[in-house]
């Protein structure tokens, strides 16, 4: 029996290789690109890298830097953490680019904005529901 003074935390850690990481950031990039209406091209003129480079990073040839998941990321509207989310590829649907935007807007406001926000907009959905 623990008492509450020996109270321990379990963390489960489950091991992928470099190459299956590489393989979900690409496709994840790939599938948001698309969902987007971006080519590899315009992609790669927003995030200022080569275009190749893109083609590679979406295939999983190459595993880009922070820097570059960086400059991505900000191009496609999401996060870096986006990017390595690997049950994201098969879920992302039509109105995906427009809740990244929504997540990305609110990552960046301070906690007590964000309840703030959060209880504004559960308010309007519980009315606007009542009307139909």
């Amino acid at each position: 029996m623990l008492l509450a003074s020996e109270r321990t935390t379990m963390v489960f850690i489950e091991v992928i290789e470099v190459s299956q990481i590489s393989m979900v950031v690409g496709e994840n990039i790939r599938v948001l690109r698309q969902n987007r209406g971006l080519s590899q091209e315009k992609l790669a003129l927003r995030a200022s890298i080569n275009t190749s480079y893109i083609g590679q990073v979406e295939r999983g040839e190459k595993s880009p830097t922070i820097d570059t998941l960086e400059k991505i990321a900000t191009a496609l509207e999401v996060t870096v953490q986006d990017l390595f989310k690997p049950n994201e590829v098969g879920s992302i649907k039509v109105n995906f680019g427009f809740i990244e935007k929504v997540t990305y807007e609110m990552q960046r406001r301070p906690a007590w904005e964000q309840e703030e926000i959060y209880h504004f907009v559960r308010k309007l959905l519980w009315f606007r529901d009542k009307q139909e």
